[in-house]
């Protein structure tokens, strides 16, 4: 609905507002005058009032001398007849009209008068409201004349509706009035003194005249009716005038106010048009159109920035960058053809991506740049047939691609145009430059910098990423693990071991590097590699290329190094949903390989998995074992060669489950390493052995004078054990020369640096040391000279082979040799026939440890059976 121009004002706040303006413009000169004619009104009234007010007091005093003066000379006239004596003077028409009564005294009859005047008194006291009594005496000769006046011939003249007129003097008491009582506040009052004295014996009165507000009725009527006629006019005038003048403000602010909340909903392509001749106005209005276009312009920029900053953190493709970029390029363009040019590093001609009528990227070759550098920015027409003329615009270079922008049929960009380019083209080169650092950082994290390979986590994808895709053709995942790289690396030196890991990268890929799906490292000496299943005797030919190229001995001068390898399989679907499965079913298939002998492949069943389970469920018991009971302490006795009498004793561990029973030292003491329980129950074997060999070195009866206790590598790198070992030493009373530890020699050589300088620590302490079941695996003589140990144990296989296998003897005197040229004492261990026991001692062993002597029993048992059977050369039966 179109508003008339008065409502349109008044729906205007600045209209409202102006005319309110024009209001108090008008209306305070206005007021003001009015103000100032009424005052100045007002002034006059109330000096004519008090004029007139002091006029009538003048009036009123002067009458009341007249009448006074006339009621005298009336006494003198009629007052006195003759041959008349003291008494009243009887009233005629004249004296009746003038006085109450006349009366005729002797002068003894009244107070002293003046002599020869007349005295005006006022009888009794003037009551509120009453006219008080007033009489007159004129003297005579001989006698007096006292005339009483009548209320309405002496006041009658003071009464009035327009004005009050107040007697007072000495002779009254309290003030006469006559006339209606107004408001202080709106009278005017006027005081006037009366003097008698030149006619009359009698003090002066004050006459007070008040003038009541009603007489200024006559307050000029003609003077209110022109301010009001002059206030009216000037009023009309003034809305008159203000509405020309609003209607002008308000129309090209109600435009300026519509394109406003415009700009603020978001449309910056409201424009504002205001008609008429140029003013104020139609320059705010352009100002306001400009600026309208460049905050669009600079928003349109910001927000495809913002967009492109997004996608570029968000890691979005570089193409999805462009296309943001393009669309707003587009959009300013007026649909001029804007693009970005890619030079892939090796490419012969680059391309050119430009936007389509969808929205989406379209791309064509153009024509090869002039020379192999960056393109300079120039004007030409496109090498590839699009029309001309084109800018090319740098954007960045960098190690695999160029790239820069292109503008047809546009003229090349200056000032701001220039700006917000170079501003898309930074961003445009820094997602370039994050789409390439992406991929290196990708490369980084999935590939195993030392051979190429797949890393963990780039394998972990890859399979993933197999089983997502849901191929139809099945596939296989080989771990495979390197049998005697460890020892290698160890005796070799890391270097060593590096060249080896490359080498066998290398073969690796040249077996099945067409055919894999991925090869990975996921870490050590692990590798992994997916093969396709579809074909099984394709597939078993890869792994046996594999193996075969493995075994092959590496050459790192001045020496060959054999390796073999051990390798488990896992086939998808059949043994695994997910990459999780599958690599765990095959890491489980080759650590089974690795205990079956090694350099075989074997294929994940079931039933390892089962047997993996048990595993697991076997490593939770054990975590309860010690708080159930189920671990105790056994001893079996070791003995001289000479004379064959216990010199020491060795603890060792037992567990008997609940519902397996008896437990293989073997499994648990493994499964307590790997869960790294063995630093607490190691702690509490030793505790117990050491309890016990208190109670037996106490006892002359027990011949135990030496106690040796089984240690764990890991144990042995435990940084809290010393300081543990020496508090229970002090605890049950043992001399460290007392204790002996055994550590296998293959847990040595796995860190000989870190294990001489543990070991040594331990000896210092005076704790003796034994390496157990020397001359098993893999021994590196070159280490034991550096070893801090006391004896060598020689292990129970050696013992067993005696008159079974040749090399057995022969390998038993080379030990006990060694041991003698470094100083050290050596234990058999399994000696179970006298043959054995004589032969061991004819080589020179110090002590014998078998069942031949007693097998491992509680402490109970012990003490019984030595207690039963003390010196004997068997105590206890053979198993």
């Amino acid at each position: 609905m179109r508003l008339s121009p008065a409502h349109a004002i008044l729906h205007s706040r600045v209209g409202r507002q102006l005319l309110a303006t024009f209001f108090v413009l008008v209306a305070v000169p206005v007021g003001a005058l009015s103000l100032l004619a009424y005052q100045l009104t007002e002034y006059v009234v109330q000096q004519s009032a008090a004029q007139l007010s002091g006029e009538l007091a003048k009036a009123v005093g002067i009458n009341l001398i007249d009448r006074l003066r006339a009621a005298e000379s009336l006494l003198h006239v009629h007052g006195l007849p003759s041959g008349q004596g003291p008494g009243p003077v009887p009233l005629d028409q004249r004296l009746e009209s003038v006085f109450a009564s006349v009366d005729r005294l002797f002068p003894s009859e009244l107070a002293p008068m003046p002599q020869g005047r007349s005295t005006l008194r006022v009888v009794g006291a003037p009551q509120p409201g009453v006219a008080p009594t007033v009489e007159l005496i004129v003297p005579f000769a001989g006698a007096v004349v006292r005339g009483r006046f009548t209320a309405d011939y002496l006041w009658e003249n003071a009464q009035s509706g327009t004005h009050r007129i107040c007697f007072s003097g000495p002779q009254l008491s309290a003030p006469f009035c006559q006339g209606v009582e107004g408001q202080a506040a709106n009278e005017v009052r006027t005081q006037r003194e009366i003097f008698f004295t030149p006619y009359f014996d009698a003090p002066a009165w004050t006459i007070t005249t008040t003038l009541q507000p009603d007489v200024r009725r006559y307050l000029p009527i003609g003077v209110a009716a022109l301010v009001g006629n002059v206030a009216a006019i000037a009023f009309l005038l003034a809305l008159v005038s203000s509405s020309v003048v609003l209607r002008r403000l308000t129309r090209p602010l109600d435009a300026l106010t519509s394109g406003t909340r415009a700009v603020l909903e978001g449309d910056f392509t409201r424009r504002v048009q205001i008609a008429g001749r140029r003013n104020e106005f139609t320059d705010l209005a352009d100002s306001f159109n400009a600026m309208t276009e460049e905050v669009g312009r600079d928003l349109a920029l910001v927000r495809v920035l913002a967009q492109m900053d997004q996608a570029i953190i968000g890691q979005r493709p570089f193409a999805e960058v462009v296309r943001l970029m393009l669309a707003h390029l587009n959009a300013q363009a007026g649909g001029a053809p804007v693009g970005v040019v890619q030079w892939p590093a090796g490419a012969p001609r680059p391309l050119v991506l430009s936007l389509a009528a969808d929205g989406t990227l379209a791309q064509r070759e153009t024509g090869a740049p002039r020379d192999a550098g960056l393109p300079q920015a120039g004007e030409g027409a496109d090498p590839a047939g699009g029309e001309g003329p084109w800018h090319d615009l740098p954007v960045a270079h960098t190690g695999t691609q160029r790239v820069w922008l292109r503008l047809e049929r546009l003229p090349a960009p200056e000032g701001r145009a220039g700006r917000e380019l170079a501003a898309l083209g930074q961003r445009l080169a820094v997602a370039l430059h994050a789409e390439q650092h992406e991929q290196q950082l990708r490369e980084r994290a999935t590939r195993d910098s030392l051979t190429g390979l797949l890393n963990r986590f780039g394998l972990v994808e890859a399979v993933d990423q197999l089983v997502q895709a849901q191929a139809a053709t099945p596939f296989a995942v080989v771990y495979m693990d390197l049998d005697g790289f460890k020892e290698i690396n160890d005796a070799y030196g890391h270097d060593v071991g590096d060249c080896v890991l490359r080498e066998v990268a290398a073969r690796v890929r040249n077996c099945i590097g067409p055919r894999a799906l991925a090869m990975a490292r996921p870490g050590g000496d692990e590798f992994v590699f997916v093969l396709p299943a579809d074909a099984q005797a394709a597939l078993r030919a890869d792994i046996e290329s594999v193996m075969q190229a493995v075994r092959v001995p590496y050459s790192v001068p001045p020496r060959l190094l054999p390796l073999a390898a051990s390798l488990g399989m896992a086939h998808y679907p059949a043994h695994g949903a997910s990459q999780d499965e599958l690599l765990k079913h095959a890491d489980l298939a080759m650590y089974t390989a690795k205990g079956a002998g090694r350099n075989v492949l074997v294929e994940f069943e079931p039933a390892l998995a089962a047997e993996q389970a048990g595993r697991l469920a076997l490593r939770h018991d054990l975590r309860h074992a010690l708080a159930g009971q189920q671990m105790f302490v056994v001893f079996q006795p070791r003995v001289r060669a000479q004379g064959r009498q216990v010199a020491s004793v060795e603890a060792l561990l037992r567990w008997r489950h609940p519902d397996k029973g008896l437990v293989s030292p073997d499994t648990f003491i493994a499964l307590a390493e790997e869960s790294g329980f063995i630093i607490e129950l190691g702690l509490w074997v030793l505790r117990q052995a050491l309890q016990q060999f208190a109670l037996w070195r106490a006892d002359p009866l027990v011949p135990v004078r030496h106690l040796s206790v089984n240690l764990s590598p890991v144990q042995l790198a435990d940084p809290a054990f010393p300081a543990a070992l020496h508090a229970l030493l002090q605890e049950f009373g043992i001399r460290p020369g007392e204790l002996e530890l055994e550590i296998t020699e293959g847990a040595l050589i796995q860190d000989v640096d870190a294990a001489v300088t543990r070991l040594a620590a331990l000896r210092a302490h005076g704790v003796a040391i034994a390496l157990d079941d020397f001359g098993v695996g893999y021994s590196a003589m070159r280490y034991l000279n550096r070893l801090p140990f006391d004896t060598l144990k020689i292990d129970k296989s050696f013992v067993f082979a005696f008159g079974v296998e040749r090399p057995a003897l022969a390998i038993a005197t080379a030990i006990v040799a060694l041991a003698k040229a470094l100083d050290k004492r050596v234990v058999a261990e399994g000696v179970e026939t006298p043959m054995q026991a004589d032969l061991l001692q004819g080589l020179g062993v110090n002590e014998l440890q078998g069942y031949l002597y007693g097998k491992p029993q509680t402490a109970a048992e012990l003490a019984r059976l030595w207690r039963s059977v003390e010196g004997t050369e068997r105590p206890s039966g053979g198993p």
